[in-house]
């Protein structure tokens, strides 16, 4: 156990970029461009609490993963030019944070084509950018689906951290049950591979209690049950190896959100700012010796 590593990795949205609010077929604004036309208040509630966590992650030499969602480098050059100071990996988290299919009917409503061009678009931005190469994808709102793996290998992505097996919600088309709780590879098909060559999924933990599988990917269910609960699934995921523990940004600001009382999740935003902030440096000072970049579990998984 001591020696298996848990990918630190931070999703860099917006309040806005939820998908409650934009970018899908249930949102309030179904298209970004809308919410952009329409919006007069403040945007930008990110830049703020991503200062107080680089700091925090400094403070314990920790190093992470940034799924950057491409627009956050036309609407935020401050959070930009801090970002350009770190050495934290930089990765793909979409152009938009659009969900490219209806969840209930899993009907694309975004053509393959459109959502190959964004993802090239996306990924040209944060290189140009960054001046650093993207290896890793998320799937906004982890609205995964087998036909976005052959998409992610013509262009070069080489893992993805988007899959969320458990017992309580299933937002991907694949069969879950088929997969590890630790690094695997799977092929364009989305069945467990063992061709190195074949997109590596690092896939969200979970803790198992009985024949349950409780989620635990991070950011919501993080600040819902806290330090302690993710003390536990993480020491019980890496027992078997390698994991991911994932965070927004967003998830340690102490401002109140413009729209953040949905009718559908009224409780979204629970325990966000100082109550997080804690839970989380507990976290950093009980596995940062275990903390790496995706990229690393990636180096790892090729190496054995």
């Amino acid at each position: 156990m001591k020696d298996n590593k848990i990918a630190l990795t931070i999703d860099l949205d917006d309040w806005y970029h939820s998908s409650l609010v934009t970018g899908a077929n249930w949102s309030k604004y179904p298209r970004i461009e809308t919410f952009y036309k329409d919006w007069k208040g403040n945007l930008d509630y990110i830049t703020e609490p991503t200062k107080k966590l680089f700091d925090l992650l400094d403070k314990y030499s920790v190093r992470a993963t940034l799924f950057i969602i491409a627009d956050v480098v036309e609407h935020y050059p401050e959070l930009v030019e801090l970002i350009k100071s770190t050495n934290h990996e930089i990765a793909c988290h979409s152009l938009h944070h659009t969900v490219p299919f209806n969840i209930k009917t899993n009907e694309i409503t975004q053509s393959k084509k459109e959502w190959e061009d964004e993802l090239k678009l996306a990924k040209n931005i944060l290189e140009d950018t960054f001046q650093k190469p993207v290896f890793g994808y998320r799937a906004p709102s982890a609205y995964f689906a087998d036909w976005m793996i052959p998409i992610l290998k013509r262009n070069n992505f080489i893992y993805d951290s988007s899959i969320a097996y458990n017992s309580i919600f299933n937002k991907t088309n694949l069969i879950t049950k088929q997969y590890s709780r630790n690094p695997f590879f799977i092929d364009d098909f989305g069945n467990v591979s063992q061709n190195a060559d074949d997109l590596l999924e690092i896939p969200w933990p979970y803790f198992k209690l009985g024949p349950l599988a409780l989620p635990g990917g991070g950011a919501f269910f993080f600040r819902l049950f806290g330090s302690s609960y993710f003390k536990k699934l993480l020491n019980q995921t890496l027992q078997c190896g390698d994991t991911v523990f994932y965070i927004h940004s967003l998830d340690l600001s102490d401002e109140k959100f413009p729209l953040q009382n949905f009718r559908y999740r009224p409780n979204y935003w629970v325990n966000k700012g100082l109550k997080t902030f804690k839970n989380l440096e507990i976290l950093l000072s009980e596995y940062s010796t275990s903390i790496c970049r995706a990229y690393e579990i990636f180096n790892r998984k090729i190496q054995k």
